[in-house]
């Protein structure tokens, strides 16, 4: 079984990422709002979820082992497929996602495409007493429709990128200072630096 996976990004479709991995190409299914920060050539790593049919097999790629753990979580929720799984995942950061889920935010949870109240409520039923709890700040408010503390690390759209493909709070306050020098600079380029400059760790 194909668990993780590591190459050069060769071909990029509406919703998947043709992946390199030394003479063989895997297509790899992510989530929509994570594709534009992919480039041909780009040299990434999944950890894969493998959903198997008579006719084949379709991956579907992660950016963690926890975010795999989730998404093989939400499977085994009635009437959630592996392609509702990957929109929840895309939906919010995972502790934004765990959160809505034990707070029983259904009115999020809709959001998500192919997700509608019966599912989203048979979700939180299923979920919301086995997920962990996460500290959550400020920058899911707005989203999650909650009235939280602010953590001392400021949030921003490149910030709730970083999380979202698994990074961890530790890992971006380290770079923060970095990232505030290239304020001027578009958010592609400065999500380009912020990915240099987490892999050094």
């Amino acid at each position: 079984m194909i668990s993780y996976l590591k190459g050069n990004i060769m071909h990029k479709t509406a919703n998947s990422l043709m992946l390199l991995c030394g003479a063989v190409g895997y297509e790899i299914f992510v989530p929509l709002n994570r594709l534009p920060l992919y480039n041909l050539q780009q040299e990434v790593e999944f950890y894969i979820y493998a959903h198997y049919r008579e006719d084949g097999a379709t991956l579907f790629g992660l950016t963690s082992w926890e975010e795999r753990e989730l998404y093989q979580t939400l499977l085994n929720v009635s009437g959630i497929g592996p392609k509702g799984a990957l929109a929840l995942i895309g939906q919010a950061t995972l502790a934004g996602l765990h959160q809505a889920i034990r707070e029983e935010n259904v009115a999020f949870l809709t959001k998500v495409p192919g997700i509608g109240k019966k599912t989203a409520q048979r979700l939180v039923l299923e979920l919301k007493d086995k997920l962990p709890a996460y500290e959550i700040d400020d920058a899911l408010v707005q989203d999650l429709g909650l009235e939280v503390k602010p953590t001392a690390i400021k949030r921003d759209d490149i910030t709730e990128v970083l999380l979202s493909l698994g990074y961890h709070e530790s890992e971006i306050r380290k770079i923060y200072p970095e990232l505030k020098k290239m304020n001027e600079a578009d958010e592609q380029t400065i999500i380009k630096k912020a990915l240099q400059l987490l892999a050094k760790f």
